[in-house]
């Protein structure tokens, strides 16, 4: 699937026909939507057209085709069988498609990373992110969840969330900042529906991070707190504590003007952020919307939320029928019923998540009664399709709604995105020539012909085939992290020869029946930092991470087979998970971005520009006016903007987008420079012997010497770029093109030398 290809169209079914009219034309600026709670909502957006801020992100959602194993293209994308928001983002703002997200590609940090425009270097959630291992005291690893509440804390008593150096005042650390907080200053409120970390994620750590020892009284926590909340500004009534509202407690977050929190040291407690209140769960956002005297469609004749299709929204996660948030299975009618419905009871800034369609979840009728259906679907299959009409129907039924509210693509920001890419993992149809919506495809039923990824016993391979029974632990994934015991440093002989090895393994793919190595890539402590994968808590850093063959999802179990049986004692399909993420491959690290709204070029589909999910935040900023106390690690996409939106410092500085875009070159993990280190750190790890690792250590050495160059070069663009973003401050031309110049140049020395080596 290249980046820079794009494909035809596959014809649309008449059922799919022209979406609603929510033209984001001048058709003046519709009628007023509700006013806010709060009443004092101040974005600053250019001409003051912006009112709504609308962020939808999908899990696995592609706008690019699949291919068939056999190269062939067989089935529409999945934004081609949702027409009315593909035309919505196409006609009315851009489409980015070759947006990429940061490294790994887990749902957790790739969300994260969209929120707050910084990478998991400083945000904390790195490498296998969906959970991490930490070091604990006695040199063994213990498993910590990316998805926790904002400030709660990991496993080794740091933030989960973690910014800023340790010292001795402060041996934690900071807390990242949150992404509401421009917001809820400004005085909108802000709502959340599944976006990761902004609401309550469990029922155990989160629910005393919040309230203390005073958890509100539930007969079902699952279904009263997770999954949803409120941050609303200090003038806002809604959270009020008659609503149900808490304090919305942000100990680390900087002061407005970006100066360090004054903090209590007895406390803990910052000055910087006090007085604001937050509604966490849906039993406090309905008593809200109640208190408010909503009616429909916002809340049925029982006074409970409704979705959608008009349907009370329920927890179905266990099977219950309860209302709640439905766990990591937020389908359209409940993630979009939560915007419509937060929207309508005047939440100006929301967000939402989206669960992939290629997976059956209980609110989708068409999830159960065939074979194939106990997994994930394969790409075409009927089920996958109807549950693409479903999604499309809800997105019909969504713009529709808002328009009738006034809330258009004339007054309202839209951010509609995939967090990832996904690799899917299935044998070829067993109907060539399937295209999924005339004829759906059908997928075999037994190994090797099935819908299923690829189950690896890594440590048992890596002991059959090489001997090592060295001691580590494998995170479960397609990138794996391996944490050898002891916590050994980056040149311990063992943890050397682990690598080595590593790199070697190789097994008969069940599918194809060829045989693969499975380390496509290795990457250790001088390229996390390269990678921007090194947080500041050193116990979460392994001491390596494999990106494997993307058929593969590696575990870490250490018996199977011999050195005559890997192949078919380590090695099995899985039917239950077909799509593989977290890698570095280009269809899983390449995904699309949807801006529509005032400002925003009605460019249609964009397959040249180079962007990742840290220039989400700064882009999206600009547009609204307003700024963060921090500095980003991405740019404002001002080149996909019309002009009267862009900053008039960027319009002042010639070269600002060239500044930009070596930026990205040199600095985005996945960029031309981070690909080509990668490179070099495989090499290097698969390199020498237990006699002479000369090798490693002098390409060891360089990578760290090429990423101590990058860092001080983006360390002079950034201010200048996010000056003339936020401060009014154009760029002079002659900065610009030195550091265009040494950014150019670096990047052509990286190549050559990385090209080099074999």
């Amino acid at each position: 699937m290249g980046i820079a290809v794009l494909f035809a169209f596959y014809p649309l079914t008449p059922a799919g026909a022209a979406p609603p009219a929510l033209a984001a034309t001048a058709k003046a600026a519709a009628a007023a939507a509700p006013a806010t709670s709060a009443g004092g909502c101040q974005l600053n957006s250019p001409l003051g057209k912006v009112r709504h801020v609308i962020t939808i992100i999908f899990d696995n959602t592609h706008f690019m085709r699949d291919p068939a194993r056999n190269g062939s293209t067989l089935v529409p994308s999945d934004l081609e069988q949702m027409p009315h928001l593909l035309t919505f983002i196409e006609n009315n703002g851009v489409l980015l498609s070759t947006h990429h997200t940061q490294l790994i590609s887990h749902t957790s940090d790739d969300i994260i990373t969209m929120l707050t425009g910084v990478y998991p270097e400083r945000h904390g959630v790195a490498t296998a992110a969906n959970s991490y291992q930490e070091y604990l005291s006695f040199g063994a690893t213990g498993f910590q969840s990316g998805f926790t509440y904002w400030t709660d804390l990991s496993r080794d008593g740091t933030y989960n969330l973690l910014s800023g150096p340790k010292d001795q005042n402060h041996p934690s650390g900071v807390n990242a900042p949150a992404p509401w907080v421009p917001f809820t200053r400004a005085g909108c409120d802000v709502g959340a529906a599944g976006a990761a970390d902004m609401e309550i994620e469990n029922t155990t750590t989160d629910l005393t991070t919040i309230f203390g020892n005073n958890v509100p009284p539930s007969t079902d926590p699952f279904a009263d707190f997770e999954g949803v909340a409120i941050h609303c500004a200090k003038s806002s009534t809604l959270c009020s504590a008659a609503n149900g509202g808490f304090p919305d407690n942000l100990p680390w977050e900087p002061n407005a003007d970006g100066s360090a929190a004054a903090t209590d040291p007895a406390t803990g407690t910052s000055t910087a952020y006090e007085g604001y209140n937050a509604l966490f769960g849906h039993q406090f956002v309905t008593q809200a919307f109640r208190n408010l005297r909503l009616g429909s469609p916002v809340l049925g004749m029982d006074g409970n939320l409704l979705d959608l299709n008009g349907n009370t929204i329920v927890d179905d996660f266990k099977g219950a029928l309860t209302p709640g948030f439905p766990g990591f299975s937020l389908p359209p009618q409940y993630a979009l019923g939560y915007v419509a419905d937060m929207l309508e009871a005047g939440v100006p800034v929301v967000y939402a998540y989206i669960i992939t369609p290629h997976r059956p979840t209980p609110s989708n009728p068409y999830s159960y009664g065939f074979p194939s259906d106990a997994g994930d679907y394969g790409p075409g299959e009927a089920h996958y399709v109807q549950t693409l009409q479903q999604y499309d129907d809800a997105f019909n039924k969504f713009f529709t709604r808002l328009a009738g509210d006034g809330i258009t693509a004339a007054n309202t920001l839209f951010i509609i995105g995939a967090e990832e890419g996904d690799h899917v993992v299935a044998a070829n149809p067993t109907n060539p020539g399937c295209d999924g919506v005339t004829t759906p495809c059908t997928y075999g039923n037994t190994p090797g012909n099935e819908a299923g990824e690829l189950n690896l016993n890594f440590r048992g391979l890596l002991q059959a085939e090489t001997g090592i029974k060295t001691f580590a632990s494998v995170t479960n994934d397609s990138a794996p992290d391996i944490y050898l015991g002891g916590n050994p440093g980056p040149n311990d002989a063992t943890l050397r020869a682990f690598e080595r090895a590593s790199g070697t393994v190789s097994v008969t793919n069940p599918i194809t029946m060829a045989t693969d190595t499975i380390a496509q890539a290795m990457v250790n402590l001088p390229e996390f930092k390269m990678l921007h994968m090194l947080t500041f808590d050193s116990n979460r850093t392994p001491s390596f991470t494999i990106f494997a063959n993307p058929d593969y999802f590696v575990t870490g179990s250490t018996a199977c087979g011999t050195s005559t049986t890997p192949a078919t004692a380590c090695v099995r399909q899985q039917p239950g998970f077909a799509w593989n993420h977290g890698d570095v491959q280009p269809q899983i690290t390449t995904t699309w971005l949807g801006l529509v709204g005032p400002g925003v070029d009605q460019a249609g589909v964009d397959n040249a520009t180079f962007s990742d999910h840290t220039d989400i935040r700064p882009t999206m900023l600009t547009l609204v006016g307003l700024t963060d106390d921090y500095p980003h690690e991405g740019r404002a996409l001002t080149e996909k903007l019309s002009g009267w939106a862009q900053p008039s410092a960027v319009k002042k500085s010639a070269n600002f987008v060239a500044l930009a875009q070596i930026l990205k070159e040199i600095n985005a993990p996945v960029g031309p420079l981070g690909l080509a280190s990668i490179h070099a750190s495989t090499v290097a790890m698969a390199s020498g012997s237990a006699a002479d690792d000369s090798t490693y250590t002098n390409i060891e050495s360089q990578l760290a010497s090429f990423t101590a160059q990058r860092d001080a070069l983006v360390a002079q663009i950034v201010p200048l770029l996010e000056a003339a973003e936020f401060n009014g401050t154009p760029i002079p031309d002659a900065t610009a093109a030195s550091l265009i110049q040494q950014g150019q140049s670096l990047l052509s020395s990286v190549q050559t030398y990385a090209g080099g080596l074999q």
